[in-house]
């Protein structure tokens, strides 16, 4: 019988120290999931700013063109010409700024 309760008390031992091994291990997964979580909130919020500030400025670029659309529309002669240079710089401008900020968003 000393043998029996002997093997118990060792069995109990070791199902302990397994059980104390886990709940360490738990708790570093719980802390690197809550570091995880924190940044993955921070990217979030980072990458969402900067989309909105591009898009905002994109939404700016926009609204410039069509005040230039309207004076050309109301332009006369050389005035004309002039402005719908500067209107073709600007929409080459808007162009590029478009395609780098697809680009900037797919490399996020």
């Amino acid at each position: 019988m000393k043998k029996a309760q002997d093997y118990a008390e060792k069995t109990k031992a070791h199902i302990d120290q397994i059980a104390s091994e886990i709940e360490k291990l738990q708790a570093r997964t719980d802390k690197i999931m809550e570091e995880l979580r924190a940044e993955y909130d921070r990217k979030l919020r980072e990458v969402s700013a900067e989309y909105d500030r591009q898009l905002e400025d994109l939404r700016g670029g926009e609204q410039d063109m069509g005040r230039k659309i309207e004076k050309i529309r109301i332009a006369g002669g050389g005035a004309f010409e002039e402005m719908k240079a500067g209107a073709d710089l600007a929409i080459a401008d808007m162009k590029n700024a478009v395609v780098r900020a697809k680009e900037k968003f797919r490399d996020i």
